[in-house]
């Protein structure tokens, strides 16, 4: 997911420049940045075929991204960064930066996160997506 996400940027012909924000390893410090883009591990649960029970586990990833955002521009920007997160997980190069047995992510769903304070100048979201991985 890494290089994949990275990749997102308006000179790429994405929408938002989230991709400059990626890390492993948010801080509370992230909070100040001007992007943040990272993937957490959510849970792991058996899979949904019976085929793979002994060999892989459905695995739920949390991918979170906060971009900058004018109050005014919050569901515009919005829209765009749920689009370029998407469009980068959702195109056939993907599965090439992926490995061997690794299913590549399916889209579950979408959660705004907004910030309290409305002159945060920043609005972020939290996209769900699930892929069967090997057990190691």
């Amino acid at each position: 997911m890494e290089k994949t996400l990275q990749q997102i940027s308006i000179e790429n012909g994405y929408l938002t420049d989230a991709g400059a924000g990626w890390t492993l390893e948010p801080k509370p410090g992230d909070q100040d940045t001007q992007a943040v883009l990272t993937a957490l591990i959510e849970k792991q649960q058996r899979p949904e075929s019976p085929s793979k029970a002994s060999t892989h586990r459905l695995t739920t990833v949390s991918v979170i991204a906060k971009v900058p955002a004018d109050t005014e521009e919050y569901q515009q920007v919005l829209d765009d960064l749920v689009t370029d997160i998407e469009a980068a997980l959702d195109t056939r190069e993907v599965a090439r930066n992926f490995p061997d047995g690794i299913q590549v992510p399916v889209y579950v769903g979408m959660e705004p996160l907004m910030p309290e304070k409305a002159s945060a100048g920043w609005v972020g979201v939290l996209l769900t997506y699930q892929s069967h991985i090997p057990k190691k």
